[in-house]
């Protein structure tokens, strides 16, 4: 497939979001008001929505970097708003919603590199944007989730910053793993589960080579020991309907080996991107991932 075929391929896969768009009307009930700018930094330019609960910011605030999914093919949508908005009211914080550069037209490691930057920056300038430096917290779903794993990872091997806690979810732990081999007996037999997989397939392709897969800024079950121990307080939740499910759990139980401090939840009865969809059992979900933050906030 030629790059340019690549691209239209994307195009129309992004163009079949199953989920409509928020309407107006709640959009202006969301408890954040939300702002749009490109982020200059390290001859980058990145694209962050940011949010401040409506009620205002303590100086010294904590704040919190999100990074969505999408299999790195999809941008930031009005769930990833609504998440964030209500995030950033129940907790007080700051929250930096990051809309990094796409694949096939930025393929690895184009992602992983702005995270960074929007990260360290963040880091670099706490004072300037009012947020306690020792109280920011980084969050990843599905591919975001990848994209946190791959930002401490960077961070730990450069002596960087350490953030407060991470939250990770439902995220593909291996890239070199073909998404069909992970279906089970029951899900091959369901047109539904073998169109989703295909549909990873193209992901995993579009995102990154199979020799590029093998890098753990791509695939953190390739991490090292030494890296993963680094890693602070992290949250990670599975998703008991999700063929990301094991791989997700065994680089928690890893985490665990090494030292890290790692709360795992598998939520049996949900899909994959169940809590930003708010599909199963993310009411409850999404309590943890606002308890766990909470509980690093002290």
């Amino acid at each position: 497939m030629t790059r340019e075929e690549m691209i239209e391929t994307a195009r129309q896969v992004r163009a079949r979001n199953p989920f409509p768009p928020a309407t107006p009307e709640e959009l202006a009930a969301l408890p954040a008001d939300e702002k749009e700018f490109y982020l200059e930094a390290d001859g980058r330019r990145i694209h962050i929505y940011e949010l401040r609960p409506k009620a205002g910011l303590e100086a010294n605030c904590p704040m919190l970097i999100n990074f969505h999914g999408g299999g790195y093919m999809k941008g930031r949508f009005d769930r990833d708003r609504i998440y964030c908005s209500n995030l950033a009211a129940k907790l007080g914080a700051l929250v930096w919603d990051v809309d990094y550069s796409l694949s096939p037209e930025e393929p690895f490691p184009t992602a992983v590199e702005e995270c960074c930057t929007a990260a360290s920056y963040a880091f670099a300038h706490a004072a300037e944007l009012g947020v306690n430096g020792d109280k920011i917290f980084l969050l990843g779903h599905s591919a975001g989730g990848s994209l946190v794993a791959a930002v401490c990872q960077t961070f730990a091997a450069s002596n960087g910053p350490r953030p407060a806690a991470v939250l990770m979810e439902y995220f593909p732990a291996n890239m070199t793993a073909d998404p069909m081999s992970k279906l089970n007996e029951e899900q091959l037999a369901d047109p539904r589960e073998v169109r989703r997989a295909e549909t990873a397939r193209l992901y995993n392709a579009f995102y990154c080579s199979p020799e590029e897969g093998k890098n753990p800024l791509a695939s953190p079950a390739f991490a090292p020991d030494e890296l993963l121990a680094w890693f602070p307080d992290t949250l990670i939740l599975s998703a008991g309907k999700d063929t990301l499910c094991e791989e997700d759990e065994e680089l928690a139980l890893r985490m665990a080996r090494c030292g890290v401090n790692v709360t795992l939840r598998r939520f049996r009865q949900s899909p994959h991107g169940f809590t930003t969809n708010r599909m199963g059992e993310w009411e409850e979900a999404v309590a943890l991932h606002a308890a766990f933050l909470r509980a690093h906030l002290d």
